[in-house]
């Protein structure tokens, strides 16, 4: 079986937004940025050979503020940037009643079945308590990155950026 890293996206991989008061995930490809350090830990992460996976929420699309057309040139940048294997999306808004949606599993069980993968010996990193409840609910280890956002959330894994994860992983 596969060992994996499953990455939240935004706040993890790249940059959020701030808009309306707060961050969120960009709406423009054009304001996709990614995290510099990302590229570094999906580099790591794949030479010790763990699966790079993504798993994210993007109600946006749902919701009508973004394109399935930016969502996929904010993917083919992933891609070009990073050193991923798989990327999974929920599409759907928080009123939907879906299986895909963190907390819900059920995008990461959909690709633990396409990789097989084993879960306990795998990671996710997160920033969001929908993360931690999605790898709590997968029997994952968790770890999630410190942002403003975040720091009333308890968490036993907290890292201050995505590149500590390195010392965690093995």
């Amino acid at each position: 079986m596969n060992r994996a890293v499953f990455f939240d996206r935004d706040g993890v991989l790249n940059e959020l937004i701030k808009r309306d008061g707060g961050y969120y995930s960009p709406r423009d490809s054009s304001k996709f940025r990614i995290i510099p350090n990302s590229i570094k830990v999906t580099n790591y992460t794949n030479l010790k050979g763990y699966l790079n996976i993504v798993i994210s929420n993007q109600p946006d699309v749902a919701r009508g503020y973004l394109t399935k057309f930016d969502l996929d040139k904010m993917t083919k940048i992933m891609f070009n940037r990073l050193t991923l294997n798989d990327v999974y999306y929920c599409l759907h808004d928080d009123n939907d009643m879906c299986e895909c949606r963190k907390p819900l599993p059920g995008l990461i069980f959909s690709a633990q079945s396409k990789w097989n993968i084993d879960l306990t010996k795998s990671v996710m990193i997160g920033d969001t308590e929908k993360d931690y409840f999605a790898a709590k609910n997968s029997n994952m280890q968790f770890y999630l990155i410190s942002h403003t956002h975040n720091l009333n959330f308890e968490a036993e894994n907290r890292i201050t950026d995505i590149s500590k994860i390195i010392s965690k992983i093995n």
